[in-house]
């Protein structure tokens, strides 16, 4: 859904569909009648600007214009992705060295130019240096660069040129003269439009936007990013990060944090190659903090911060990058100047990166105690029969032993007891084996009440129990396994409105341990706790037999 730009404003109906025609007409339409009707619109939307004041009129037709053609530029079809747009993607990773990865794909868009003039890689080289010193602030350098640089750049080469505007309207902006300088960009756009298509066209219309600096504090800029995101949102291409992205970067009173996660996720989806490393680390930075303050998103925040390091490790390989071109093709004088640039921005990483250690450190922090909990829950899932509730074979072989070890210690009694469950089979057969496993988990719950925490339960076999309890002597252990049993005789277990009875066969052996205790003593233990099991189950069943 989108936003109806024009409801925002004062602007009178006939003068919003003037400007909405016109900026479809400049893009259908060629030669003297496109001249006019640039001019025609230039007019238009100059005509609310009082005295170089831009009130909220010019803005508004600002809007209008930009929201008109952006939305006739994007609807039309793209037959193929013209050499200019793949030129404009390289902008994005500059500088282009012998060893990057776009330098291939560079040499084979820009050997036309070379061809014919091979003095034009030393013009390649001048632009490309022109977008350093623009990118890190060194504005003096740029401006005197682009000066130099203006009648070199002819406009028959429109990859060149279109690049020399560009970093021209993103050093000086659009601040006075606007007319003629919308009037610059209009002609370049229009002629993109034919020489580049749609896609290189909307490329240079939405950096335009970008530098107006102006603009951007005004309540259209959000609405204008919006409508070209929803129309394009669909589309994995450049242009399509880059709006999306430009909605990321607005302030918290414009884009709250929920609709930049949003943007993140659909900006992570794209291709690493679509964005440049410092976007990338801006957009995992921002997600790893955001999902921190997530309980069930640790995981999640963890897996973003490393992202956002490895994409910050990027970033200083690209000033690094910048730096050797910077040494490479500037004089000795402008090279000292401009590291002092340079320094700010290692300066600024070197904060981003104490940042994004301090914010790693304190989510590790937040949530340590869950991390332990989650551990100690893992560990208990890995020890604990999950039927039963009771403990497993693993605990058994892993902890029984050391267990043992210390009541030998101590001479203190033992006895192991072995439970099964009489004719369990039938039980499943007759009702299911979701009632089987019902009684199951019943007869743990049992378990766990009747003994002591100091004795251990283990859930020995498919419906067998081992149960060993210290401190006993063989008459405390048959009154209590007699007990028991009786409590199971008597228990109806109602699953489904079924009702069910069973009963238990105990067999238990009893033994004071001395010494050092052996595995293969416990193995015997149990075995002749197991054989009076047996014998309970020869005597009748439901019965408990004790083996001294």
């Amino acid at each position: 859904m989108t936003i109806d730009i024009a409801s925002m404003s004062q602007l009178k109906p006939e003068a919003i569909s003037e400007i909405c025609s016109l900026a479809h007409d400049v893009f259908k339409t060629s030669g003297e009648i496109r001249d006019q009707q640039i001019k025609k619109l230039i007019q238009e939307v100059s005509l609310n600007m009082e005295n170089d004041i831009f009130n909220d009129d010019f803005l508004a037709s600002v809007a209008v214009f930009f929201n008109a053609a952006f939305m006739f530029v994007s609807s039309q079809k793209i037959l193929r992705k013209s050499e200019l747009y793949q030129f404009f993607r390289i902008l994005n990773h500059l500088p282009i060295l012998n060893y990057s990865r776009f330098y291939t794909q560079t040499i084979k868009i820009l050997e036309q130019y070379f061809e014919k003039d091979p003095s034009s890689i030393k013009l390649f080289d001048g632009l490309q240096l022109m977008y350093l010193y623009s990118e890190i602030g060194f504005e003096k350098a740029a401006q005197e660069l682009a000066e130099d640089l203006y009648a070199k750049v002819g406009s028959d080469q429109l990859c060149f040129y279109a690049m020399y505007e560009l970093s021209k309207a993103n050093i000086f902006g659009v601040h006075s003269d606007a007319e003629s300088k919308i009037k610059l960009m209009l002609d370049l756009a229009t002629r993109v439009w034919d020489e580049g298509g749609p896609e290189a066209t909307l490329f240079l219309l939405t950096s335009w936007l970008f530098t107006l600096s102006w603009f951007k504090r005004s309540k259209y800029y959000k609405a204008l990013l919006y409508n070209l995101y929803e129309k394009i949102r669909g589309e994995e291409c450049l242009n399509t990060a880059r709006v999306g992205y430009e909605l990321f970067l607005l302030d918290d009173k414009q884009v709250s944090p929920a609709e930049k996660m949003h943007y993140y996720q659909d900006l992570i989806k794209f291709h690493e190659s679509i964005l440049n490393s410092r976007q990338l680390h801006s957009l995992h930075f921002f997600a790893g903090n955001y999902l921190s303050g997530f309980q069930d998103k640790f995981h999640d925040s963890i897996h973003s911060f490393k992202a956002s390091n490895y994409f910050l490790h990027k970033c200083w390989e690209r000033l690094i990058e910048i730096s050797k071109y910077l040494r490479m093709h500037c004089d000795h004088k402008t090279y000292k100047l401009s590291m002092r640039y340079v320094e700010r921005s290692f300066l600024q990483l070197s904060n981003q990166t104490s940042l994004r250690n301090s914010s790693y450190v304190e989510n590790i922090q937040m949530n340590f105690e869950k991390i332990e909990d989650l551990y100690r829950e893992v560990g208990e899932l890995s020890l604990t029969d999950q039927l039963s509730g009771q403990r497993n074979r693993r605990f058994m072989d892993n902890n029984l032993m050391p267990i043992l070890a210390l009541a030998a210690r101590h001479n203190t009694p033992v006895c192991f007891t072995i439970l099964d469950i009489d004719e369990f089979k039938t039980i499943n057969d007759k009702y299911g084996h979701t009632a089987g496993d019902y009684v199951l988990k019943e007869l743990g719950e049992m378990l766990s009440k009747a003994f002591r925490h100091s004795d251990i339960i283990v859930r020995y076999g498919g419906d067998e129990f081992l149960i060993v309890l210290f401190d006993t002597n063989p008459q405390h252990c048959e009154e209590m396994m007699e007990s028991f049993r009786k409590k199971i005789e008597k228990r109806i277990f109602r699953y489904q409105k079924k009702q069910m009875k069973i009963t238990v066969s105990i067999g238990a052996y009893c033994e004071n341990l001395l010494g050092n205790i052996q595995l293969k003593k416990l193995s015997e233990y149990i075995h002749m706790a197991d054989i009076a099991m047996y014998d309970a189950k020869e005597s009748g069943r439901n019965a408990v037999v004790i083996r001294k």
